[in-house]
Parts: structure tokens; sequence; C-alpha cells
């Protein structure tokens, strides 16, 4: 008979595996939580995001109109060289030249000319000759030429002004003039 008792203890043991069921529960009620908690974070990324990461669609458009033309007092080497830039784009036909003064605005540049072409040939031709006419004119090279006529946007760095060629659609959806709308316009003369 005293094996008997001893059968019984070995019963007495399966109840306590059955409690450490009942704990094991409780461990994954708290990963629920968590996961709500995560997705409650990621619910709303415009707000988990800084203003400045978020695309241009999600942030509101300034409506601000450009400013009007200021006065820049004496001619300096880079208005110079921005209207010797716009003059050169505008003989070779382009359209809707503009000037902008970044002065104060960009670290990059002080001026941007933004020029339009009707086609690739035409965005070349522009380039050509405002990389030619300004190294006849004033003996200065272009410090970079970036972008070809099948990307519809050409660019021309000479430091202070930065020349923009672009076809009209891309022009259109690039909208430096917009991106750039705190900047004044500086007058020039077409030939």
């Amino acid at each position: 008979m005293p094996v008997k008792k001893s059968a019984a203890p070995a019963k007495k043991a399966a109840p306590a595996k059955a409690t450490k069921k009942s704990v094991a529960p409780a461990k994954k009620s708290a990963a629920p939580a968590k996961k709500a908690a995560a997705r409650k974070r990621l619910a709303s990324p415009a707000d988990a995001l800084p203003a400045s990461s978020l695309p241009p669609a999600v942030l509101a458009a300034p409506a601000k109109a450009p400013r009007p033309p200021r006065d820049m007092g004496p001619e300096t080497p880079g208005t110079a060289l921005a209207r010797a830039v716009a003059q050169a784009a505008d003989m070779k036909k382009g359209e809707d030249i503009v000037i902008l003064d970044v002065r104060g605005l960009s670290m990059v540049t002080d001026f941007l000319v933004i020029a339009s072409g009707t086609s690739m040939p035409h965005l070349r031709a522009i380039r050509n000759e405002i990389a030619e006419r300004i190294k006849e004119e004033r003996g200065e090279r272009a410090h970079s030429a970036q972008g070809m006529a099948e990307s519809q946007w050409m660019l021309l760095d000479y430091g202070d002004v930065v020349a923009h060629v672009f076809l009209g659609e891309k022009r259109a959806l690039y909208a430096l003039e917009d991106l750039w709308s705190d900047a004044p316009r500086l007058e020039w003369e077409p030939i």
C-alpha cells in the first residue's frame, strides 16, 4: 500500500503545470497593448513627422503675391551678370524670362534667371547662347552645367547667378517662382 501513496503526489504535480499556463496568457495580454500603442503612433504620420519632411502636397501653399521689383542701387557684378544671362536667353527667343533676387534668402546664389523653351533643340540653343555670350562678353565660364535637353531642365551655375532653362511643362511642374515667392524680381531690358 505504500506504493499507492507515492502515486498520489505525482498527480499533484500536474495541477502545478496548469498554473503555469494561466500565467502565460497574462504575458500575451501585454503584447496587444503595446501593439495598439504602436498602431496609435503610426495612425497619424503627419503628426509624427516634422513639417519640413512632409511632401509638398501635404503642406499648404503660401498665398503670397511676388514682391514688386525693388531698387537695387548701384549696379553690382551679380546684377550685371544676371541681366547679361537674361539678355542672352532673349537672343535665342527664350520665353517668360524672369530674374529673381534671392540675396538673403539663399545661401547658394544671389540671382536665379529662369527661362522657358519650346522644344529640346530650343533648350540647347538657349543654354549654348548663354554660355557663349557670357564667355565672349564677360570672360566667365559656368562653374558647372547640369541637365540635358532630354530632362527638359538645364542649368548653368555662374556662382552669383544660376540660370535655369526649362521646357514649359517642366517649369510649371517645379514652379521655382512659387518656391521663391519671397524673392523680388530684378528688372531687365530685352534687346
